[in-house]
């Protein structure tokens, strides 16, 4: 029997062809199909309002801004060439790659494909019928031999359909056994086994001497190469923060040592600088004089007179300027010999700033609360770098709303201070213009802007946010007042609007970041919106809530005229009255946040109002289920409620100390947060407690000491430490803010 590749490997092609089409033709439906609802779905709420501006050219190009917009406008542009690139670029790729393959596997099929072998029928090869007595077979025979025998016809052809079809037919039905074989089973051997291929060639079986090398292939294909894969996974895993398109997990190590509570935002470029992204970008020798020129061009915007500044590693020093030259507009002084590190320098530079705020939002105490100070740098550095403001110009007070308006098109740092000087102070006022357009206008005149660029300027207002925060509230769930270890849910209803018009129906919507205005100096990366809502004590330099708005939630506060409505929560632990800021920052836009300054009252958890509120429980019917203000990262808040309300103690600040992780000022104790160079950012608590533990074991009873200087790991146990303290003097209470504070006990803070 002959071997059952070859009678069907000519089918290998066909198998291949349909394994292929079983993945691209659902791929292939799905992304046409995507494409296609995309464009011809009518969204009557969008569609006639979202604009795409980034490619729109400049009617004024005289300005830097003019400049670089135009350039950006030209590149823009959409060619055959682009399109082209576009279309065969990422998975589309793949997709016309696998099409090319399967049409030309359609036409090797079409031209290669062998004739199907045809069944041996001996009546057939003499042109007898079936049942043909022997004389009649013999003529045949004869008949063909006179024809194709070698000795009558000379051709190869006739001597081949003599030899293997005419002599076995004649053999096959002169013998008596063969011919009634053929009969009953249609073939004159009898009745045969079913046969079973495969369809591939038969050089994959090494037929053909190539065995060592198939099972080369084979080992290395499907051993080896996942193997490899799995390495390659598994040392990524390692080294970056969420995966190979992370971050390295050496960046974040060197991003705590840099990071402090009082961070500003002239020093976050000093700190995203020594990611080891950076460090492993090479740093030549020719890099050396340009790099030098930029120091002395960018020289207010660092502190040159740090000693450790020129000790840093020169990678990390080469980023630091590439970074602030991005950020002011000075990218034509980098010479072409930094091109190239520009690009990956500001590629990288979003993924680590975003690494960076996640580590700045990072609780320093068991309550979630994190500081303050670093997460509006980080926001205000994002800001400056999208607009490509300077960030020296955001120093100092009324700075911010020159630098608000340096983001229009056009607008030079003089005249921006033109504008200021005729009482328009910021993007807000300019937005708030009581004449509408021909007073903005003049304004525009006024400073030394021309007929185009003020249009260039008007086209860009139509983009800018109008963001209102129009209440904010709070409260502890189910119950009448907010009491010490009560999780106090914050509702915020907010508002946000584009341009300068009034009229919802006529305002731009912004889905995507194709919908913003341009950017012409941000070249290298992209940017979109992001909005945070902060809840934070100022005083205590702590963000005791926060939140990144989604999609749904802007375009709710865009598109309904009530605003949308979202509730954060937070604990609260020391009784006392706060002065609370709600804050609604952008990443992208300057001068576009919203404050609402709120006071919080905290009242002493005491056994009336413990009692009353079990009262108010019964009253409904639901027992103690009502006490139960929800669960946060603190653990299960009902656990807290079950404690019996303590009393006043001296002790009360150490308590505060350990559940804070340090001092937690309030406008009530007039404390300050520790200077940026007392500790780090991570590890500063322990030594601050061990110290002032060590203080108050010399000055309290042996009783007290001992259930405060307990390592106290969770809310719980912390409150447990408390209630027995209670137990062995009458005056002990919860930590919190006091209403006046000795010499020695200010002093100690």
């Amino acid at each position: 029997m002959a071997d059952a590749t070859e009678s069907h490997g000519n089918l290998f092609p066909i198998f291949l062809f349909a394994l292929i089409q079983f993945f691209l033709v659902p791929i292939t439906m799905w992304r046409v199909g995507g494409w296609l609802l995309k464009r011809f779905t009518v969204n009557g709420d969008t569609k006639t309002k979202r604009a795409t501006s980034a490619a729109a050219a400049p009617f004024d190009a005289s300005s830097k801004w003019g400049e670089a917009q135009a350039a950006r406008a030209a590149r823009a542009t959409p060619t055959m060439r682009s399109k082209l690139r576009e279309l065969l670029c990422g998975f589309n790729l793949v997709l016309v790659v696998g099409w090319f393959v399967s049409v030309l596997l359609v036409v090797h099929v079409k031209n290669s494909r062998e004739s199907e072998t045809k069944i041996f029928d001996p009546y057939s090869i003499l042109n007898i019928s079936m049942g043909s007595d022997i004389s009649v077979i013999k003529k045949a025979y004869r008949k063909l031999s006179l024809q194709y025998h070698p000795d009558k016809n000379p051709n190869p052809e006739a001597h081949l359909f003599f030899t293997d079809s005419i002599t076995p037919a004649y053999k096959a039905l002169t013998d008596d056994t063969a011919r009634e074989n053929f009969e009953k089973h249609g073939h004159p051997d009898g009745k045969q086994p079913v046969r079973l291929g495969v369809a591939l060639p038969q050089w994959m079986f090494g037929q053909d001497g190539s065995g060592p090398l198939i099972l080369c292939l084979l080992v290395g294909v499907g051993i080896l190469l996942p193997l490899g894969f799995a390495v390659i996974a598994v040392v990524n895993l390692n080294r970056y923060v969420g995966g190979s398109g992370g971050v390295l997990k050496q960046s974040i190590r060197h991003f705590s040592s840099e990071l402090k509570p009082n961070l500003s935002t002239a020093k976050v470029p000093k700190l995203l600088s020594v990611a080891a992204e950076y460090i492993q970008v090479p740093y030549r020798r020719e890099h050396e004089e340009p790099v030098r020129r930029l120091l002395a061009v960018l020289r207010s915007e660092y502190d040159a007179k740090d000693p450790k500044f020129q000790r840093r590693h020169p990678a990390v020093v080469k980023a630091h300027m590439l970074m602030l030259a991005q950020a002011c507009r000075l990218t034509d002084a980098i010479d072409a010999s930094l091109e190239a590190d520009l690009k990956l320098v500001m590629a990288a530079m979003p993924r680590l700033w975003d690494e960076a705020l996640k580590l700045a939002f990072t609780p320093y105490n068991q309550l979630g609360y994190s500081y303050l100070r670093p997460v509006l740098s980080f926001l205000e550095f994002a800001q400056c770098i999208t607009q490509a403001v300077s960030p020296s110009i955001r120093r100092g007070e009324n700075s911010e709303g020159l630098a608000s308006l340096l983001q229009l098109p056009h607008a030079d740092e003089r005249a921006a201070t033109l504008l200021t000087r005729m009482k328009c102070r910021s993007l807000r006022d300019l937005l708030a213009t009581p004449r509408g357009k021909n007073e903005r206008n003049e304004l525009f005149a006024k400073a030394g802007l021309t007929p185009g660029q003020i249009a260039d300027a008007d086209a860009f207002l139509r983009f800018a946010p109008r963001v209102d925060l129009l209440r904010a509230t709070f409260e502890t769930q189910g119950e009448e007042e907010i009491c010490s270890m009560d999780i106090v849910t914050c509702t915020i209803n907010l508002k946000i609007g584009r341009g300068v018009c009034t009229d919802e129906a006529n305002s731009i919507i912004v889905a995507t970041k194709d919908d913003l205005p341009p950017l012409p100096f941000c070249q290298h990366f992209e940017r979109s919106e992001g909005w945070w809502l902060l809840v934070a004590d100022p005083a205590a330099n702590a963000v005791l809530s926060h939140q990144r708005l989604d999609t749904v939630v802007l375009h709710e506060a865009h598109s309904n005229s009530s605003g949308a409505t979202l509730q954060v929560q937070f604990p609260v632990l020391n009784p006392g009255s706060y002065s609370l800021v709600v804050t609604l920052l952008s990443d992208y836009w300057i001068g576009a946040d919203a404050r609402f300054n709120i006071k919080l009252k905290v009242l002493r958890r005491t056994k009336e109002i413990l009692e009353a509120r079990k009262g108010r429980a019964a009253e409904v019917g639901i027992g103690k289920s009502i006490t139960r203000t929800g669960t946060s990262e603190l653990g299960d808040i009902s656990a807290w409620k079950e404690i019996p309300a303590p009393q006043l103690s001296d002790s009360e600040d150490d308590i505060a100390a350990v559940a804070y992780g340090g001092d937690y000022p309030s406008e009530e104790t007039g404390t300050e947060e520790s200077s940026e160079d007392e500790g780090e950012f991570f590890g500063r608590n322990s030594a601050i407690i061990e110290a002032r533990e060590t203080a108050r074991l010399q000055r309290t009873p042996e009783g007290v000491s001992k259930t405060v200087t307990s390592s106290v790991d969770t809310p719980v146990e912390l409150h447990r430490s408390v209630a027995a303290t209670s137990t062995q003097k009458n005056d002990v209470s919860l930590p919190g803010p006091r209403k006046t504070s000795s010499p020695a006990r200010t002093s100690s803070t």
